[in-house]
């Protein structure tokens, strides 16, 4: 801004509890003013653009007939600038008088008021259509994760209200509300900040748009994280020896992305398991009308099914762990349950005794990791031996 069209420019300043006014919605905290007085007219001396400060002498009264009019004009020609402090100089006479207890003037209301009451005359009332911008800042783990959105509620400083925020993002998903906090460690255990557009109407705060936040696009590498870390939560690290079906541990939780077809998806990777190939070819075979796909605790191994030629086969596998591959022929799909205790008990360092027993219909194939594809096609040729 020029200073030639700043100098002598008449401006009024309205003072209310915690702000100071200069324009519709321009104002400074009262500690940033110095020299303030109230029913007084303004004129600019100099604004000094390094410190961002606004030189102002007194010139008098303010005409009360003017006071709206001088908020409006002072509102287009101070907008755009960056002021941050105002300084009001004082003469020696003015110096010596304590400003303070004197009463603060108000803008006419619309309508009259009756006489025996106490009426503000000249309070500026910001205008009823107010659009603004702001940065706020919210914890992720206040933060509600839903399908394609999340929201949080926010205190805006300018206007003290709070408001509703919602991020809109097709990659964030229902599930992510469960490990909100693994999500805040992500993101540096520190507040996101998000700048929007907010439009006043009414006295009502509504938010018109998000211009900025960091959760409008997630990464590969972030969505990748997040997955793993549900994973690691409510799949791999659950210390237990009990088989569930999968299905059942993601029923509470799914959304249209999570399913056990996404936790199998996610967990049965070639870079995470040498028995990909193993355990992706088993899953093929599995009777889903018999049994659904089961899995223990950690460490993890998979329980499947598998018919053939009017027999029925129970088959377990282990996911990190390098134990054998572990078969057993089945009367009927009554006997599964009963093969879950003895899974659990094999689970307990037994197998080696177990194996020497030789028990009738039980046949177990090694791994040879050496071999090509982690000896999938030895093992294969194995399995299928048995699985006839």
């Amino acid at each position: 801004m020029n200073d030639l069209k700043l100098t002598d420019l008449a401006v009024i300043l309205y003072r209310t509890e915690d702000a100071i006014y200069f324009g519709w919605e321009l104002s400074l905290p009262p500690s940033a003013v110095t020299g303030y007085q109230p029913n007084k007219l303004y004129r600019v001396k100099h604004y000094d653009a390094h410190t961002g400060t606004l030189h102002l002498k007194t010139d008098g009264n303010y005409p009360e007939s003017d006071y709206e009019i001088s908020f409006n004009d002072n509102t287009k020609i101070l907008k755009g600038m960056d002021i941050r402090k105002i300084s009001v100089r004082q003469n020696r006479f003015e110096a010596l008088i304590d400003w303070s207890d004197l009463q603060e003037p108000s803008i006419p209301q619309v309508y009259p008021q009756p006489v025996t009451q106490s009426v503000r005359e000249h309070e500026p009332v910001p205008p009823s259509n107010w659009v603004f911008q702001e940065t706020v800042s919210f914890d992720l783990r206040d933060a509600v994760f839903e399908d394609g959105k999340v929201s949080f509620e926010a205190k805006l400083k300018s206007t003290s209200a709070r408001v509703n925020i919602v991020i809109e993002n097709p990659s964030i998903k229902k599930h992510f509300d469960s490990i909100k906090n693994y999500i805040w460690t992500l993101y540096g255990k520190r507040k996101t900040p998000c700048t929007a557009t907010f439009d006043r109407v009414n006295e009502k705060i509504v938010v018109t748009s998000v211009d900025e936040c960091s959760l409008q696009s997630l990464s590969t590498d972030i969505l990748e994280q997040i997955n793993d870390g549900w994973l690691e939560k409510h799949i791999l690290d659950i210390a237990s020896d009990d088989i569930n079906i999968i299905g059942d541990l993601t029923a509470p939780l799914e959304d249209d992305t999570l399913n056990e077809h996404w936790v199998w998806n996610q967990l049965v990777k070639e870079e995470k398991t040498k028995h990909y190939h193993h355990l992706s070819y088993l899953s093929k075979r599995q009777a889903i009308d018999m049994q659904k796909l089961a899995i223990t605790g950690k460490p993890i191994s998979f329980v499947f099914v598998v018919a053939v030629n009017h027999k029925i086969f129970l088959v377990w596998e282990t996911y990190l762990s390098q134990e054998a591959t572990y078969i057993w022929e089945l009367n009927d799909v009554s006997e599964i349950k009963s093969k879950y205790s003895l899974i659990q008990k094999l689970r307990k360092n037994t197998r080696m005794a177990y194996r020497r027993e030789k028990e009738p219909g039980f046949h177990f194939v090694e791994h040879q990791y050496k071999e090509e594809l982690n000896g999938f096609k030895k093992w294969k040729n194995e399995i299928d031996k048995i699985l006839i």
